[in-house]
């Protein structure tokens, strides 16, 4: 199946069913099919063929969800780029992916200006809010009957890399229609839910797993354009909506509400959690709040989609695991070699399946590292016990998950050490109630006293946020003489890390 035909079978099949809420806006799926349908054509007018690339940034909304699956008709490849990144970011993105179209959010028009001249590739762009309806307005609303191979390429979205560089996950028709299919089934989605699309649909869990699946469904979906825990209470009462995705921090400030109720959310008969892993006792304290919804865990990947699921009923038992092998899904814990390890044994989580992204765009020697043998190498450690249940144990690699998003602490440091006064930067990521995980930046200056007015923490702080999003903004920046390294230069992360959770700092 192509990534389109969900949209098109859900039209067919029930097509005067409301497809999306949007505050004030309630659109058909005949009308939603028929929108991406025109911005297909709008595409396919413009000269995009396939292979070609557009981009999106934007926040969650009816627009985002029209050029997803216009785009998926048209034969092109969406760049999923964050409202959240900064104007340097974003441009740096469009630089390395040369997109012809780009369709922004009005809200960060601004963004956009300060890096126009920077944006060569970009023949065209539209604005969601302030001329997306009136541009598609004149085209056809048929489709575009192009012909497009389940295995090409449909969508794009960026990871991080522990060059400092995001890298961008290609991933096909095939490959998220796929994690669409098992996401409904592991999550017990149905055409009879209403359904909140409440995380982020520039992230991959957000749109291409939970949004997705829900449309495969046939659901309602109640769009959030950004994440308000009272909103999304006033929404689930008014709409009765009846099953959510959500990041453990969303689930987290839900149930801290000064408006929490839990008699206005009797129809959430389940969470669904991923994107990041759910903290201790979070699970529990979920199942207090609300007696009569579940919360089902999941864990995946944007280079793989959904590859584990926590089941409701497991969860008590198996405290700190993320579950078993979803439906469909071939993965295995595996020693340096691929083979797999025994039960209780520490190694590397790898899968293999049409899930599967094509590669990292562009980048061969992050692809190379990425597949070996057919496998897919996660870079999580974990344990499996005799029933199949895993947990994770670690990291091979340096990432550390805030909020539900992926932040590479190299992207932190070569930032950090762009700034005059910098000499050297490592950062690392420490546990934190709220977010799961924050950073911390050890800090070397070139010269002068650590509390110079040129390179003081609130300085450095604010020239990371220029260049950066402002969730990957370090929590604390620590000055230090200098940062312990091995006899060949390599830095001890997690003796920093443990030296900072000790109260200790390393000189």
């Amino acid at each position: 199946m192509r990534l389109g035909d969900i949209l098109r079978l859900a039209a067919q099949r029930d097509p005067r069913k409301t497809a999306l809420i949007a505050g004030d806006r309630h659109i058909s799926y005949v009308d939603y099919h028929a929108a991406a349908n025109r911005f297909a054509n709008l595409l396919a007018d413009a000269g995009i063929g396939k292979g070609d690339r557009i981009a999106t940034v934007l926040f969650n909304s009816p627009e985002y969800c029209i050029a997803h699956f216009g785009n998926a008709r048209a034969g092109s490849v969406l760049v999923h780029i964050s409202p959240m990144y900064a104007a340097p970011e974003i441009a740096r993105i469009v630089e390395r992916t040369r997109p012809r179209v780009l369709v922004i959010d009005v809200e960060i028009a601004d963004k956009i200006e300060q890096v126009r001249d920077r944006l060569t590739s970009v023949e065209r762009i539209i604005v969601a809010g302030g001329g997306f309806d009136d541009a598609i307005a004149v085209y056809p609303d048929t489709d575009p009957d192009i012909e497009i191979d389940p295995a090409d390429p449909v969508a794009m979205t960026f990871t991080g890399g522990t060059t400092g560089e995001p890298k961008g996950a290609l991933v096909s028709h095939t490959a998220r229609f796929v994690s669409s299919w098992t996401t409904a089934l592991e999550h017990r989605v149905t055409g009879e839910d209403v359904t909140g699309i409440l995380t982020p649909m520039f992230h991959a869990v957000g749109l291409m797993i939970w949004y997705q699946a829900t449309m495969l469904a046939g659901c309602t979906s109640v769009i959030f354009r950004k994440w308000d825990a009272a909103e999304f209470i006033r929404q689930a009462e008014r709409y009765k909506i009846s099953s959510v995705f959500m990041v453990p921090v969303q689930a987290h400030d839900l149930i801290r509400s000064d408006a929490f109720d839990a008699a206005r959310l009797k129809s959430l008969k389940n969470i669904g959690a991923g994107g990041a892993l759910t903290p201790e006792g979070l699970i529990a304290e979920c199942r207090k709040a609300l007696p009569h919804c579940d919360y089902t865990d999941h864990y995946g990947q944007s280079e793989t989609g959904i590859l584990t699921v926590l089941k409701p009923w497991e969860s008590e038992a198996h405290r700190g695991s993320i579950g078993r092998a979803a439906t469909g899904v071939d993965l295995r814990i595996a020693d340096e070699n691929g083979d797999p390890v025994p039960p209780g044994t520490i190694g590397e989580l790898i899968s293999r399946g049409p899930f599967m992204m094509e590669g990292y765009f562009e980048n061969e020697a992050e692809t190379a590292q990425y597949f070996r043998d057919g496998w897919g190498w996660s870079g999580d450690l974990a344990v499996a016990d005799e029933d199949g249940f895993i947990t994770l144990v670690g990291r091979s690699k340096e990432m550390i998950v805030s909020g539900g998003i992926n932040v590479y602490p190299r992207e932190i440091e070569i930032t950090m050490e762009e700034h005059p006064a910098v000499l050297e930067c490592a950062a690392f990521g420490v546990p934190d109630d709220r977010w799961g995980e924050a950073l911390i930046a050890y800090i070397v200056l070139r010269d002068g006293p650590f509390d110079s007015p040129a390179a003081d923490a609130d300085t450095l702080l604010d020239f990371c946020g220029e260049q950066l999003a402002r969730y990957k903004r370090p929590r604390e920046i620590v000055f230090v003489d200098n940062i312990p390294k091995t006899p060949s230069g390599k830095i001890q992360k997690p003796i920093l890390r443990d030296a900072y959770l000790d109260g200790r700092i390393l000189l």
